[in-house]
């Protein structure tokens, strides 16, 4: 099985990461391409959209405003649960 991603932008009204519109491929659960374009338009739209790894492996230093990460499959309702915070 191959690995599957999401990813969502940070709504400051919701206080919740929440599916960025306007991108052209959907929000849960995507294949690498996908996610490839994913963050090829989020740039375009004006987020960092980063992600450093340090030097210790970890990757602590990334863009704020954009979570990425892989659901392989997990339903949308239960990662949008998970994206409240």
């Amino acid at each position: 099985m191959n690995a599957l991603y999401s990813v969502g932008t940070w709504d400051a009204d919701r206080q919740s990461f929440t599916p960025q519109r306007g991108v052209t491929v959907p929000a849960f659960n995507i294949t690498l391409p996908q996610l490839r374009q994913a963050v090829r338009e989020l740039k375009a739209m004006g987020y960092g959209a980063y992600r450093v790894r340090d030097a210790d492996g970890t990757h602590d230093t990334n863009d704020p405003m954009v979570l990425i990460e892989r659901t392989d499959g997990t339903p949308w309702r239960e990662i949008r649960r998970g994206w409240k915070r």
